[in-house]
């Protein structure tokens, strides 16, 4: 099975070799690795990647560098990763993976994933759980509202996609925003399954930024972007605490500036259609 992997990189060059050092300890290694310069205004970023792609000449490394911008913008990294994917959409890679500067798989992960993926013709996707290191201990995060009541979707870094699912969608359909949640919801609503599989883990050495404040606040802002129904809403804003103000600050604003998904099958299901799926 041919992998590619997608690194999504902007101004973090210093941790690149250690992620190249973990693909090359795949088991199944990827045939080829695109590494997203997201418009870093640092030009070591592009320097360190030419540089990799020398010394990993397994990986296959190749650059694609999006148009500079002064600080990183998570609302058009999907720009980036439609690019990549046009790249490779008639090739015959049948898997892709999207991971971040600080994300390690386990030695053993692609080739487990895959193994997973290739059993389960009713998965378009899948990932591991995401370990996050610590200096002085190690734990599990729970990723979303599913998980915590016991729906576990495939999280966005270390997600596996077959590419076949992928040559289904429409590109006009693609988001300019990440693919996490849009790309698990593409599948749900094809009848498809995108899980989390407990026994395979991957890692990162800083925890979500969904415990950030300013996270929060952008959460918020894609809960209306989706176009989440009011239960949804207040189901995040209770899970979110004390930062359910911040959410909702982010929602309204959202609301204001009329940012929505122009993928109308996404937002359709996000309205009264989710709980048939659930």
């Amino acid at each position: 099975m041919k992998l590619c992997i997608l690194v999504q990189v902007y101004n973090e060059f210093e941790p690149l070799e250690e992620l190249a050092k973990s693909l090359m300890e795949q088991t199944l290694k990827p045939i080829k690795t695109i590494f997203i310069d997201d418009g870093s205004p640092d030009q070591r970023v592009l320097e360190e990647i030419k540089r990799l792609s020398e010394k990993y000449g397994e990986l296959n490394i190749e650059p694609l560098v999006m148009p500079k911008k002064d600080e990183p913008n998570l609302d058009t990294i999907g720009r980036g990763l439609k690019k990549a994917w046009l790249s490779i959409k008639d090739t015959d890679i049948d898997y892709l993976s999207i991971i971040d500067t600080d994300t390690r798989p386990s030695k053993h992960y692609y080739y487990k994933m895959i193994d997973i993926l290739e059993k389960n013709p009713d998965y378009a996707c899948a990932s591991g759980v995401l370990v996050v290191k610590t200096e002085d201990d190690e734990y599990e995060e729970e990723i979303n509202i599913g998980a915590k009541v016991g729906r576990k979707d495939a999280r966005g870094a270390g997600k596996v996609i077959k590419t076949s699912f992928l040559k289904t969608i429409d590109l006009d359909d693609f988001p300019e925003v990440a693919w996490d949640t849009w790309i698990n919801t593409k599948a749900k609503i094809r009848k498809f399954k995108a899980p989390q599989v407990d026994d395979t883990h991957f890692y990162t050495s800083r925890p979500t930024t969904r415990v950030v404040k300013k996270d929060l606040h952008r959460n918020g802002r894609l809960t209306y972007l989706f176009g989440y129904n009011p239960i949804l809403l207040l189901m995040k804003v209770v899970l979110a605490r004390t930062g359910g103000l911040t959410l909702l600050k982010g929602y309204f604003q959202a609301r204001k500036n009329k940012w929505r998904l122009k993928d109308k099958e996404v937002r359709d299901y996000f309205g009264w259609k989710f709980f048939l799926h659930f």
